[in-house]
């Protein structure tokens, strides 16, 4: 019976005079050798071994989008970044809406001299119903223009009425968390200097390695209703946005003193010469200079309060008012909504150009970090999905890392990526990744539901019957199979007790 294997050794001590054949095979060894030493070989053989393994170094861009397959829609919504006036607390009068609760304290209405107090919901459409007075439209009025309202009710039985009107719960003064936290919901803005941070921190718990949370905030479409802090004169362009130190210096020339600044004072402060508890009024939309404001003025239009310099102003605008109790127009009732859209990262470092104030109505949205599966399939070491991690992203030659790398007969050049380009439709493109781990084509980031299949050729499966064949044993020598030791070496020794 023959010898199962047999070495032949190339190492210079144990290379002993051979035949033709065999000396050949010695010096094809030797040069096989000298040749995997005397140059950088990126495999052996082995075509499913891939990389770049260079001295110069190079950066090479990551794919979120495939564009052969994928349609380019760009953004479906178009955010926005932080502005200056959305650092700036304003403090309006509040509105009544559906919802709230209202504490109504009515006096000689029933028995003289004697107050009547009714607690009373505004229904869905905006009223509330008062014995003796009947249903009071009050939506979108303040509680000074509610109390007009029950007042004009009252005429008709009350020579002189008295009336006191609170918004006890105040349901428009209310913020919406949503999305990755823990406890969503809406919740009420205590002070008019709400900021993101402390919205953020009333829901809970969240995901601090998300990219970015979004301001969904709702804005008039009418040009009167929009903040300004100055209006531009007949004839002047209106100017281009501006920075928010260039702000600070704008708000700093609105709240300059008339005629000097007597006792020494802050230059940029107001000079309040007989009611120092009230704010002085800043009529804006003129454009003229600030002017203190008596107590018995009456601000033209709208009145709202601005945190300025350190304190709270009054600023009246100037704006067109159908008078007490009446509705808002239709170009007033117009609006829309603008999405500021906040790095995560940065906001949580402590910028404070990005903490931007909450608004009655706004709407926080935290996302939800990237999940699902992808699916290795074909010639990888281990097939099967795959979680994308919750923070960072998987491209295509992690997600191969992580199966366990190509097995022995892959081809790097033949890897296809099926994707979901719709609700009911799948593309497959095909990806060299050989290239990829040579950056001289760009990684691609894997999306939920994708599935990689690694495929191989017809010359796989040979070359590595062949690579297999080749044992690196000491002495530097290689094993034949029994079935070729015959032709190399000659026929088996003879045993001496008569055994083959």
């Amino acid at each position: 019976m023959g010898q199962g294997f047999h070495r032949l050794s190339v190492a210079g001590s144990n290379l002993a005079p051979v035949a033709g054949p065999r000396r050949l095979l010695a010096l094809a060894g030797l040069g096989l050798v000298a040749g995997m030493v005397g140059c950088e070989t990126d495999s052996y053989l082995d075509p499913s071994v891939m990389g770049r393994w260079e001295q110069t170094p190079t950066v090479v861009p990551i794919l979120d989008r495939i564009a052969a397959i994928e349609e380019d829609t760009g953004d479906l919504v178009e955010y926005s970044e932080p502005t200056a006036q959305d650092l700036v607390p304003v403090a309006q009068s509040y509105r009544i809406g559906p919802g709230d609760g209202l504490t109504v304290i009515i006096y000689d209405l029933v028995v003289a001299n004697q107050p009547e107090e009714y607690r009373l919901v505004v229904d869905a459409r905006g009223f509330i119903e008062i014995p003796q007075l009947g249903r009071l439209q009050v939506s979108g009025k303040t509680e000074a223009e509610a109390k007009t309202v029950i007042e004009e009710a009252m005429r008709r039985l009350v020579a002189n009425p008295l009336v006191s009107v609170t918004a006890s719960s105040q349901q428009e003064q209310i913020f919406t968390l949503i999305g990755a936290v823990t406890r969503p919901g809406p919740y009420f803005i205590p002070k008019p200097d709400y900021r993101l941070l402390e919205a953020l921190t009333t829901g809970g718990n969240f995901d601090e390695s998300i990219a970015d949370v979004y301001v969904i905030r709702r804005i008039a479409l009418a040009d009167e209703l929009l903040p300004e802090t100055t209006a531009p004169s007949a004839g002047e362009a209106p100017a281009q946005p501006r920075s928010g130190e260039e702000l600070i210096d704008i708000i700093d020339d609105i709240t300059a003193p008339q005629g000097g600044n007597s006792g020494g004072g802050n230059p940029g402060a107001f000079v309040q010469p007989e009611n120092q508890d009230r704010p002085p009024a800043v009529d804006l939309p003129d454009g003229g200079a600030a002017t203190p404001a008596t107590p018995a003025a009456e601000p033209m239009g709208e009145t709202n309060w601005v945190f300025l310099n350190g304190r709270w102003v009054e600023v009246a605008g100037r704006r067109a008012s159908n008078g007490a109790g009446q509705q808002p127009s239709e170009a007033e009732q117009l609006v829309t909504q603008r999405i500021i859209r906040i790095p995560l990262r940065d906001l949580l470092a402590g910028k404070q150009t990005l903490n931007i104030v909450i608004r009655p109505g706004d709407i926080v949205r935290v996302p939800q970090p990237p999940s699902g599966l992808v699916y290795m399939a074909g010639q990888v070491a281990r097939p099967g999905p795959y979680q994308l991690p919750a923070a960072g992203k998987l491209t295509l030659l992690r997600a191969l890392d992580s199966a366990g790398g190509l097995s022995g007969i892959a081809i790097p050049e033949r890897i296809d990526l099926t994707r979901m380009v719709g609700r009911d439709r799948q593309a497959t493109i095909r990806l060299n990744g050989r290239a990829i781990a040579e950056a001289t084509q760009p990684d691609v980031f894997l999306k939920p539901d994708d599935r990689i299949n690694v495929g191989t050729n017809f010359w796989a499966l040979p070359l590595a019957v062949v690579r297999n064949g080749f044992r690196a044993s000491y002495g530097f020598g290689f094993l034949l199979d029994r079935n070729f030791g015959n032709d190399v070496f000659g026929a088996p020794p003879t045993n001496i007790n008569g055994g083959g």
